[in-house]
């Protein structure tokens, strides 16, 4: 038996551990780097009882009692959902064996009455603040349960009464919310910050491939405290906040809740059957902005992304697809003969991974290269380019959703296997093991280095349904089971191929998805000032070198200006994993300026000797224009910086992308090592100097921008 209250646990830097309490109440305490959270069993509820970010208990009279998990549920067609919160009867609590990655895994079982269910409460602790929730629940019933709303975890916050006194009239709310505000095609990433009123706040996607993931940051200004949350989920899903405003004497608290959603039933659960919800992972931080998202850094590094060996992680990469730049152009059209001349334009610049992207084929769906344009198939292309001495990639969209598919073998013999926009309904058991057999086609057949997924309906609302026992059922659930099934099978078959998603530029950047693919692409809006504010956003959730990034014409992409070469060159190689596309090089090697060819090779080299090495366990700072203060929009600057974690070295860079009142940002890095003294690189200035740490954190360094779109980088290294 365990008395919290009397207990002292001292959580450092990846700290973790489970203990039960069996009386008076049945509780479980999960202790993760610094934090602690603690849910019982109270009056027929399974409760949160209360968070701390800084590993010291509450007093005894603090303890909460929120529900811990929301489950609606119908067992007749015309029923109203019925919210399962009392009546839950405590099984048992185990530990279970650690995950692959090492992360300790805990399970509380749970059963009830009318309906009768049962559920799994699984709860992971890697060691950071960031803990990892789902459900497993199972219909113990002899009829089918209609599941019409989940959340696999809800909890309140609170900020001190006192606390909010001491914020400014302009601050008065004491919780803001953060998250991104538009789901429009090229505005993936547009976070920003809202401050929440009393009452209740709701934040959807009902697109079904929406433009903004389920990704949010409550800081909560009376504290200084942060919630930073990703519900790992690819479809439709809704937040609810709700505010609560206490007058002295009292707490002002805020509840919030995330899951999916459908308009109609989001699983019918048969008889005896289990399914399994998706995971949140939720991370509570006492410090800043930055801080929170190193957490969030790290614990997906640690334990959510997928492994991969260092040779075939971060490559230069170079793709060539027939709809975008000049092969759409060109008199034969995206042929063997452009392929060959982009090979040698990608060695030439020093990509290590090239890829045949779209339009290789004729028919979607029938994968088989165009007999027309590439009469000699794909082998020659491959050929080429491992004799290049480069990796190769190639390009699909297995799931359908644009082309002429209605010409392809697939759907003359199966039109059934094809919904809205002439999706594959991978909720069809044999449609999803069609798609999987082609995908693993295309990779044996072509001896893949990369397999580079894209899916193009763009914006499919509800989806189709499936009428199952009586009720309507929507079939983004079992759509996705099949989806992140069949990569985490290739995954395990094929340890050594790299796994790239481009779901119509970034409408897939969640983390159901990013948790099954090494390779995001951060967003098809391909200009200057669009990209790096998507990246600010979609970087606070997921870590940089997880993204692929391009970058095309500055200005909108229609107008093809070609913008700043260098900028262009050093947002490409210092963000991110860099990517470049056809037509955006140049033409060919011959029509190509020897001092554009060199300034590639210059910038390549930077990347693979100084920034690659440290990338992969960077600390990201985030100084503009996304900031604890503003969102997106916020500046006309640009400014991120990267540090590797003992503070050796690290790079900042910095680009004009609006409007400002001065020309000079004054740039003060953040994860320098105030004791030491750095040689620091000014690339665009061309200039080196020494310095201290103290000095730069306490008086800045000057950049000054005089135009849009010009840039700096600055590098670090400690003497």
């Amino acid at each position: 038996m365990l008395y919290w209250s009397s207990i002292y646990i001292a959580a450092g830097e990846g700290y973790r551990d489970i203990a039960v309490q069996d009386e008076p109440i049945p509780q479980v305490q999960f202790a993760s780097g610094e934090t602690l959270y603690v849910e019982g069993l109270l009056e027929g509820r399974w409760a949160g009882r209360y968070w701390t970010a800084d590993g010291r208990l509450p007093w005894p009279f603090d303890l909460r009692a929120e529900d811990a998990f929301l489950i609606e549920v119908k067992t007749e067609p015309t029923a109203m959902g019925e919210v399962l919160s009392k009546g839950w009867k405590f099984k048992s609590a185990e530990e279970l064996p650690a995950t692959e990655r090492g992360a300790d895994h805990f399970v509380v079982e749970l059963s009830r009455e009318s309906p009768s269910l049962g559920v799994k409460v699984h709860t992971l602790v890697d060691g950071t603040p960031v803990l990892v929730r789902w459900l497993e629940i199972e219909n113990a019933s002899d009829k089918p349960v209609a599941l019409t709303r989940v959340q696999p975890w809800t909890t309140r916050i609170y900020a001190h009464t006192y606390a909010r006194n001491y914020l400014s009239a302009d601050d008065a709310a004491p919780f803001a919310l953060g998250y991104f505000t538009k789901d429009e095609w090229g505005w993936e990433g547009w976070f920003d910050w809202k401050a929440l009123p009393a009452g209740r706040t709701e934040v959807e996607c009902d697109k079904g491939q929406g433009f903004d993931d389920p990704f949010f940051i409550l800081q909560n200004r009376a504290t200084g405290e942060y919630f930073i949350g990703h519900l790992a989920w690819s479809a439709n899903w809704k937040m609810e906040f709700e505010y609560k405003k206490v007058r002295d004497p009292g707490l002002d608290s805020l509840r919030f809740g995330v899951g999916p959603a459908a308009d109609s039933t989001l699983r019918v659960i048969a008889p005896g059957e289990t399914i399994v919800t998706p995971q949140m992972h939720l991370g509570m931080v006492a410090g800043d902005l930055d801080s929170a998202v190193q957490t969030m850094h790290d614990h997906l590094r640690d334990t959510v992304l997928p492994t991969r060996k260092p040779e075939r992680s971060h490559l230069i990469q170079y793709l060539v697809p027939a709809d975008q730049g000049y092969p759409r152009e060109s008199e034969k059209g995206f042929t063997e003969e452009v392929a060959f001349r982009n090979i040698d334009l990608a060695a030439a610049i020093g990509a290590e991974l090239f890829t045949l992207d779209a339009g290789w084929w004729d028919v979607p769906l029938d994968w088989q290269p165009s007999t027309q344009r590439f009469p000699n198939g794909l082998k020659p292309i491959v050929d080429y380019v491992h004799e290049k001495g480069m990796l190769f990639g190639l390009y699909s969209e297995i799931e359908g959703g644009r082309g002429s598919i209605e010409e392809s073998k697939v759907y003359q013999e199966h039109p059934e296997w094809f919904g809205a926009k002439n999706v594959v309904k991978l909720s069809i058991p044999e449609a999803a093991e069609w798609v999987e057999s082609e995908a693993i086609r295309l990779i044996e057949e072509y001896d893949l280095d990369l397999f580079r997924l894209d899916y193009n309906p763009v914006y499919t609302y509800e989806g189709p349904e499936t009428p199952r026992d009586g009720f309507m059922e929507n079939n983004y659930w079992r759509y996705y089971e099949a989806f992140y099934g069949i990569f985490e099978r290739i995954h395990k078959k094929y340890p050594d191929l790299i796994l790239q998603q481009c779901s119509a530029g970034g409408a897939r950047n969640d983390l159901g998805a990013a948790s099954r693919f090494h390779e995001d692409y951060l967003t098809d809006g391909l200009w200057i000032p669009n990209v790096l504010r998507s990246y600010c956003g979609q970087t606070l959730g997921l870590p940089p070198e997880s993204f692929v990034i391009a970058f095309g014409a500055y200005g909108q992409p229609t107008t093809g200006r070609p913008g700043n070469l260098d900028t262009h060159l050093r947002s490409t190689f210092s963000l991110s994993t860099p990517l470049f596309f056809a037509g955006m090089v140049g033409p060919d090697v011959e029509r190509m300026a020897p001092e554009r060819l060199e300034k590639h090779r210059r910038y390549a080299g930077i990347y693979k000797e100084f920034i690659r090495p440290l990338l992969p366990a960077c600390r990201m700072y985030h100084h503009a224009p996304v900031s604890s203060r503003g969102g997106v929009d916020s500046s006309g600057w640009f400014a991120v910086e990267f540090a590797a974690p003992d503070r050796s070295k690290g790079w900042a860079t910095v680009v004009r992308i609006g409007e400002s009142d001065t020309d000079t940002c004054l740039f003060k890095p953040s994860g320098l090592d105030m004791g030491k003294t750095y040689r620091v690189r000014f690339d665009a200035a061309d200039a080196s100097l020494t310095l201290s740490g103290l000095e730069m954190v306490r008086d800045g360094l000057p950049v000054r921008l005089k135009s849009l779109a010009s840039s700096e980088l600055l590098l670090f290294e400690a003497e």
